[in-house]
């Protein structure tokens, strides 16, 4: 009998995992984000170490010195997904980009 609930359990399992999955905040491809005017590109993607959000700037890329503004866009794209920038993100600057390792949270 035990066995049964077992693969019952299990069977019931699968089902949750072969449905259709949300589109959640672990990746997102490009979002545009617009915010004080300015015009944003947010791409929150899975890496091996976890999310990655990555933020350009539509027209003149961001200088290394623009980690604040980089960060608001990033805060304005996790609002928008009902989330706030993941507190453990620590801004690394990459050519005209910012990326917050760990995402939105």
């Amino acid at each position: 009998m035990m066995r049964a609930a077992v693969v019952i359990s299990f069977a019931g399992l699968a089902g949750c995992v072969n449905g259709a999955r949300p589109m959640g905040l672990a990746e997102s491809g490009p979002v545009s984000v617009e915010l004080a005017g300015r015009s944003y590109i947010a791409d929150l993607q899975r890496s091996e170490s976890g999310a990655v959000l990555a933020v350009t700037r539509h027209g003149a890329g961001f200088g290394n010195f623009e980690g604040a503004e980089a960060k608001r866009a990033a805060e304005a794209f996790c609002a928008s997904r009902g989330a706030s920038v993941n507190r453990a993100a620590y801004g690394h600057y990459a050519g005209a980009a910012w990326l917050f390792k760990g995402g939105c949270a």
